[in-house]
């Protein structure tokens, strides 16, 4: 069976519509991380190759090319996968464990729909203090802002998914290639530190930091935030578009990531690492930078929708 090439404008509606969750961790994923480990270089690698293997093996080996393996009727998603599962056991317990697994991966997505976009929001916000003029606004002031605008993102949702994807789609474009143009311009800094792709720096990392480890394991899993949106959306705009969007937005992920880590090795102080890097590298355009990191938060609203 062959299948054509996804368009252009295909694809652009994949970014806006599936990639707007993972396309806004690298917001708030290593600054979280840092809170609860000391930024030293051998954490930095580490923490990096961690980062790197998950979205390899939980979004690009369990959802780009497992998952998305799955279909009925070009449909994915939580529902669609329940409904596979049972269809391929015998009736008895194993039936009900199927459906119980179902329903337990609708409640996690809904959490994750309610949880992610607050998240994205405030850390978009939360970049207004490195604005001069505005190093004095308070944190009450800042969770103001964010309710008004993600009350105004919502407000796109009953305008359709076709439409939101549409109108989000190059904005996503643009994101996605702002960071990676900003990544790569601190990795020309530390070049090295593409060692970290290395798992010897996840295992060892890992291995010395003992129960600390763990918790900064649960914090890396940020990174893949709204990974399992690959599968979900399939029924919107099909396998093809996604899995190509895929492509440039892992590459741009990747390389953002690794500009972050190297920027952390300069400044270890940073408290919000994706804003100061832009910030150290691109001043005089800061201002539209955090315009467009609060517009490509839009995305996170849709996620349960999309399994109903």
């Amino acid at each position: 069976m062959k299948h054509r090439l996804s368009s252009f404008s295909d694809i652009s509606k994949a970014m806006g519509l599936v990639f707007g969750d993972i396309g806004t961790s690298p917001i708030y994923t290593l600054t979280v991380i840092f809170a609860l480990t000391k930024p030293t270089p051998e954490h930095v690698f580490g923490i990096l190759s961690l980062i790197v293997w998950t979205l390899i093996l939980l979004v690009t080996v369990e959802y780009w090319w497992l998952a998305m393996s799955l279909s009925h009727q070009g449909e994915g998603g939580v529902i669609v996968l329940k409904e596979i599962l049972v269809g391929k056991i015998k009736k008895g317990r194993k039936v009900g464990f199927a459906l119980f697994l179902g329903y337990l991966g609708i409640a996690l997505l809904m959490g994750d729909g309610v949880i992610t976009p607050a998240i994205s929001m405030l850390s978009a916000v939360e970049g207004l203090p490195l604005i001069p003029g505005f190093q004095k606004i308070s944190h009450e002031t800042i969770i103001i802002i964010t309710l008004l605008i993600t009350v105004g993102l919502f407000y796109f949702q009953h305008k359709g998914t076709d439409k939101v994807s549409t109108y989000f789609g190059p904005i996503m474009l643009v994101w996605f290639s702002v960071l990676l143009i900003s990544g790569i311009v601190s990795v020309i800094h530390h070049p090295e530190i593409f060692e970290a792709v290395s798992p010897m720096y996840a295992i060892n990392f890992m291995m010395h930091n003992g129960i600390v480890g763990f918790f900064v394991l649960s914090e890396v899993i940020l990174c893949a935030t709204g990974g399992e949106a690959l599968y979900a959306d399939m029924g919107h705009l099909g396998a093809g578009p996604i899995r190509s969007a895929w492509l440039f937005v892992f590459v741009a992920l990747l390389f953002n990531y690794m500009g972050q880590g190297a920027f952390m090795l300069d400044h270890p102080e940073t408290t919000t690492v994706l804003f100061g890097m832009v910030k150290h590298h691109f001043s005089f355009v800061y201002v539209p930078f955090l315009v467009l990191t609060i517009l490509s938060g839009h995305h996170n609203a849709d996620v349960p929708a999309d399994e109903n």
